[in-house]
This record gives C-alpha cells, structure tokens and sequence, in this order.
C-alpha cells in the first residue's frame, strides 16, 4: 500500500491551527511553597486525643516525588485543582515530647500529601480553596482523623 505525499504549505499548517482549539487547561508544576497558619488548629495525635498546634509552618516536601506536585488550572470553570507533597512542623509537637507523654520521634516533620479544589475569581486575581491533607502511609501520623 503506497502512502500519498502530503502537500504541508502554510495555509495547510493555517488551516489545521484552526481546526483545533486551543485547551482551556494548563498543568503546571509545584515546585516551591510555604505557609503559615494564622491561628492554632487542634491537632489528632490518636483517635480520642487533640493537641493545640501553635503556628503552623508548612513547606514543600524535599522527599516528595516531583510527579506528585502537580496542578491544572481550567480556565473554562475557574477551578485549579492542585496535588503537591508536604511538611509541616508546629510548637505543639514540641511541647507534646517535652511532656514526656509520646515518642520523640513525633519531633520529625509531619509529612502529607495536600490535595486543593480552588474557585477562582473571574478576574482570575483570587481564589478559594477547599481540600484536604492525607498523612503519608507509614507515617506515625497516618490514619489519624480530625475535624
């Protein structure tokens, strides 16, 4: 079976640009990130037990895989949904093993997966997020529930 030669001029390069419409979706990587809460959280330490965080400083997990830090903005909903790695680290842990109640390995950096839904404005200068944070597998941290 003989192949026909493709005639590729500009209008036909042109034409084709036209047929498919650019996406509306753009992925982009997590590659740097902190935060800080304004206020205590309380905090799970077992099913029954609460502890009051303090300040919560958050930063970009270095052990997380870079193909988990990842996010796609839809500029036709006005939605980002976003996946990136975690740790976290908070005076209440501090205080927790300075008590002499729990092991001293709660000192090391909680580590979590974060998953965000945000809405953004329609101007696209602000947004709301709404998500959740999954404490990784294996961690002495994994399993816990809080409200």
């Amino acid at each position: 079976m003989a192949v026909e030669p493709i005639n590729l001029t500009g209008d036909v390069i042109s034409a084709r640009r036209r047929e498919s419409p650019a996406s509306s979706r753009v992925t982009f990587g997590v590659t740097a990130l902190y935060g800080l809460s304004r206020a205590s959280v309380p905090f799970p330490v077992s099913r029954t037990e609460t502890i009051e965080t303090g300040q919560v400083c958050i930063t970009i997990d270095p052990e997380s895989d870079a193909s988990n830090n990842l996010g796609i903005i839809d500029y036709d909903q006005n939605l980002i949904h976003v996946r990136y790695g975690v740790q976290a680290v908070f005076p209440g842990l501090f205080k927790l093993i300075s008590e002499g109640k729990h092991d001293p390995s709660l000192l090391n950096p909680v580590r979590a997966t974060a998953t965000d839904r945000c809405t953004m404005n329609e101007d696209l200068r602000g947004f709301h997020a709404e998500g959740c944070l999954d404490f990784l597998p294996g961690s002495l941290w994994s399993g816990a529930e809080g409200g």
